[in-house]
């Protein structure tokens, strides 16, 4: 064989052998996990308290620990309490992931993303080996024969995976969230009578707080599948596979561009993630857009003053806006750095 026969044969030997290494480490992910959505609770929970308790003790106790240091003897160490968060969402940025975090994980939207990976990149080799000149009939033939077999085995679920994992599930859990939303709010003071009979009205509150809680779980879910993805490719295969932060490399993904290249080829991963956040970003302002003059009214019906509602209405606005810049700096940063990096 030529030396360009060679390399898109030994491409194609590298890459079936790289997706067979990445499926072997999905054997013992569950069909269905709140594991991610308690770790980030848990975090969640860790960095409050040592956030608060850090306010007050994390220069005196440094700065005794500093004195400490100055003497002789065994040394001791610094105490970050909330610092150590802060630096592993600053290693979640910079290491090119979504400024978001995992919830529920759904094995079967999981595997619509890993499979959708490995065909197209197999479908566009096939492709490079069925046009590329120079490649025999017989190895062109041989070549399209395992190329096909590979498609066969790791062919993308279509409506049924996603009916199945993010339709129905939604669909099912209506009564139940439906009411417990709707005693939630009426436990804030929040009119009920948009969950209730599912009414769209852009001045309600009610209509405010749902549709929030909606573009949420409609995000959420196919996220968190992404995620683990993610964090599968980069090499993760324990329980925190929806967290590819949490570990540098670019693992699989540097193994398939190296491959990919040398049969001419590049291929670069779509940022699903990146796409379904910034379109959920965009919805809740469009959300709270349309809700402001409903909460307005429903902050005036809890008999606060003029005054007071001024006062409370411009922190709510330079809140936001604080909110959605920081974001804004930080899905940049990621975009930046995930290419960079070759984590796609």
């Amino acid at each position: 064989m030529s030396e360009d026969t060679d390399a898109i044969v030994q491409a194609t030997d590298d890459l079936i052998k790289l997706y067979r290494g990445v499926e072997q480490g999905t054997r013992d992910l569950p069909f269905l996990s709140f594991m991610p959505l308690l770790i980030t609770f848990w975090s969640i929970l860790k960095f409050e308290f040592f956030f608060f308790i850090g306010l007050f003790l994390i220069i005196p106790t440094n700065l005794v620990i500093f004195i400490r240091n100055l003497f002789p003897g065994q040394r001791w160490r610094y105490r970050p309490f909330f610092l150590r968060h802060l630096y592993y969402v600053w290693l979640w940025i910079t290491r090119g992931e979504a400024p978001t975090t995992p919830g529920i994980f759904v094995r079967p939207l999981f595997n619509l993303f890993v499979k959708g990976h490995f065909e197209s990149r197999l479908r566009q080799l096939r492709t490079e080996v069925f046009l590329r000149d120079g490649i025999s009939d017989a190895t062109r033939l041989a070549l399209t024969a395992r190329l096909d077999a590979a498609l066969e085995r790791w062919k993308t679920p279509r409506f049924t995976a996603v009916f199945f994992s993010a339709v129905l599930p939604g669909i099912i859990a209506i009564p139940g969230w439906s009411k417990q939303l709707t005693e939630f709010m009426a436990s804030m003071g929040i009119g009920t009578e948009v969950v209730t009979n599912f009414v769209p009205r852009a001045a309600s509150p009610g209509f405010l707080f749902l549709a929030l809680v909606i573009i949420a779980y409609l995000i959420a879910i196919p996220v968190t599948a992404f995620l683990g993805k993610r964090g599968l490719f980069i090499g993760r295969t324990d329980g925190k596979v929806c967290f590819p932060g949490g570990q540098g490399g670019s693992g699989a993904y540097g193994q398939e561009k190296e491959i990919l290249h040398r049969a001419g080829l590049q291929a670069r991963e779509l940022p699903i993630d990146l796409w379904l956040l910034g379109s959920g970003i965009v919805l809740s302002v469009l959300v709270l857009f349309l809700g402001w003059n409903g909460y307005l009214a429903w902050l005036q019906s809890l008999g606060m003053r003029p005054d007071d509602l001024a006062s409370v209405t411009r922190f709510v606005v330079w809140e936001n806006i604080v909110i959605y810049a920081i974001f804004l700096v930080m899905f940049g940063v990621a975009t930046v750095r995930r290419r960079r990096l070759g984590r796609t």
